[in-house]
């Protein structure tokens, strides 16, 4: 289950155990409208959010993007397509870095209240838009390992909803269901391939980030079941909390076989 992250624009204000998004004032305020996701964005999952209010007042809207990191501080920074090291949609204008780089098939000043809009990064480290469940396409490519997603509440969209249909609710429930898509891997753990063993690490919560570094070391069940918990924090340079939780799921997949 995905969040807004805590760190968000002077402007709003974050709802429902941070899902819901509202820019305060809206007809008085247009910008320092900025919400992240609160982790970095995991390959082939649509982050999705339903358009709930909408202002006439503004002739700007909603901006949706990427960005590497989450700045501390948003002073002076009144638009996403003005972070840096960022990637961004803004009516149908393609930005990256700030600057314009083309057109869009997808207009985010159109969009409607009721509306659902995702963003998706691919396994091929491109970007996609979605609009009520469609893919517009590729919009930027080679995007970094991580990044998180931007929604800037600008103009005159006001207020917006996280959708999490594809993650179960309740806490400790995103774990869970990691657990069991891991699994459904056939086989010993000890005869997977990189691919499998790539496809367990991104099952993982938080371990998407790192598939790449176990996908270019090669690293195959036999070498996954020699790695402890020492070697995932020095050599892959995971925080201990992930490298405990890799390898404690590793050992109920490998009880279950």
């Amino acid at each position: 289950m995905w969040k807004f992250h805590r760190i968000c624009g002077e402007n709003i204000s974050l709802e429902n155990n941070c899902t819901t998004a509202k820019r305060l004032n809206p007809t008085e305020t247009i910008d320092q409208g900025f919400c992240f996701t609160n982790t970095p964005l995991v390959n082939g999952k649509v982050y999705e959010i339903q358009v709930d209010e909408l202002v006439t007042k503004w002739s700007s809207s909603l901006i949706l993007g990427v960005t590497t990191n989450i700045p501390s501080d948003l002073t002076g920074i009144h638009w996403g397509v003005k972070l840096k090291e960022s990637w961004m949609l803004h009516r149908s204008t393609l930005y990256k870095n700030e600057e314009r780089i083309g057109a869009y098939s997808l207009n985010l000043y159109k969009v409607q209240v009721g509306d659902k809009l995702g963003i998706m990064k691919a396994s091929d480290s491109t970007l996609h838009f979605h609009l009520n469940g469609i893919d517009h396409g590729k919009a930027f490519s080679n995007l970094p390992q991580v990044v998180y997603g931007v929604v800037d509440l600008a103009g005159k969209c006001c207020h917006v909803s996280i959708i999490n249909k594809e993650f179960a609710t309740g806490a400790g429930a995103g774990a869970q269901v990691a657990i069991e898509k891991a699994h459904n891997f056939s086989g010993r753990p000890a005869d997977w391939n990189v691919q499998t063993v790539c496809e367990f690490i991104e099952s993982i919560p938080n371990c998407a980030p790192y598939v790449e570094k176990f996908r270019s070391e090669q690293v195959n069940g036999a070498a996954l079941l020699a790695l402890d918990k020492k070697d995932l924090k020095e050599f892959f340079e995971m925080p201990l909390g992930l490298a405990v939780n890799v390898c404690l799921h590793l050992k109920k997949y490998e009880e279950k076989k």
